[in-house]
C-alpha cells in the first residue's frame, strides 16, 4: 500500500468480506438453533460447510493482518482484536469447560463469533463516529485521543463476551464426549 488511503479501502473491503461472511454463519447459527429445536441433532452437512466458512474467515483475517501490519498497524490490531481474540477465547472457553469433540469446538466457536462479531463491528465504528461527531472531533484530534483504539476495544470486548455467551448456549446443541 503506497499510501493510508490505499490501506482504509482494503482494510475495509477485507472487513466487508468478513460481514459477509459473518452473515453466512449466522444463517448456518439459524439452521442449528432450528434443527436442534425441531429434529434435535445437528447434520453433518452443516458442522462442516460452517467449518469451511470459518477457515474462510480466518484466511481473510490472516491476510489482513499479514498485509497492514507494517503499513496500517491500527488496521491490523483490529482484525486481531475482532476476529482472532474472540475466536481463540470462545475455543479455549469451550474446551476447557465443556468436553465437545474437536469439530464440535470449530463449530460451536465459529458459530458463537458470528452474531457478535456484526454486533461489534458496529460498536466499533458506532463509537468512533458517536464520539467523534458528539464532541466535533477532527480525525487527527480523535486519533490522537485514542478515540479509535478505545471504540476498537469496547468492540472486541462485545464480541469476546457475546461469543463467549452464545457458545456456551450453542454447546447445548452437541452431546459431549462423554456421552458419546
Amino acid at each position: 500500500m503506497s499510501n493510508g488511503l490505499g490501506a482504509g479501502f482494503f482494510g475495509l473491503t477485507l472487513l466487508a468480506i468478513l460481514l459477509g461472511l459473518a452473515a453466512v454463519l449466522t444463517l448456518a447459527l439459524v439452521g442449528v438453533v432450528e434443527f436442534r429445536r425441531r429434529i434435535g441433532t445437528v447434520p453433518q452437512l452443516l458442522k462442516y460447510v460452517s467449518i469451511a466458512v470459518l477457515g474462510g474467515v480466518l484466511v481473510v483475517a490472516g491476510f489482513g493482518v499479514l498485509a497492514m501490519y507494517d503499513e496500517a498497524v491500527l488496521l491490523a490490531v483490529l482484525f486481531l482484536v475482532i476476529v482472532f481474540v474472540p475466536l481463540t477465547v470462545v475455543g479455549i472457553y469451550l474446551h476447557q469447560t465443556i468436553e465437545l469433540t474437536r469439530v464440535d469446538v470449530l463449530v460451536t466457536a465459529g458459530l458463537a463469533w458470528s452474531l457478535p462479531f456484526v454486533i461489534g463491528v458496529g460498536v466499533t465504528f458506532g463509537l468512533t463516529i458517536g464520539v467523534s461527531s458528539t464532541f466535533d472531533l477532527a480525525p487527527a484530534e480523535s486519533q490522537r485521543l485514542g478515540v479509535v483504539w478505545i471504540a476498537m476495544f469496547v468492540g472486541g470486548a462485545v464480541i469476546v463476551i457475546g461469543s463467549v455467551l452464545l457458545g456456551k448456549y450453542l454447546s447445548q446443541s452437541f452431546p459431549s464426549s462423554r456421552s458419546v
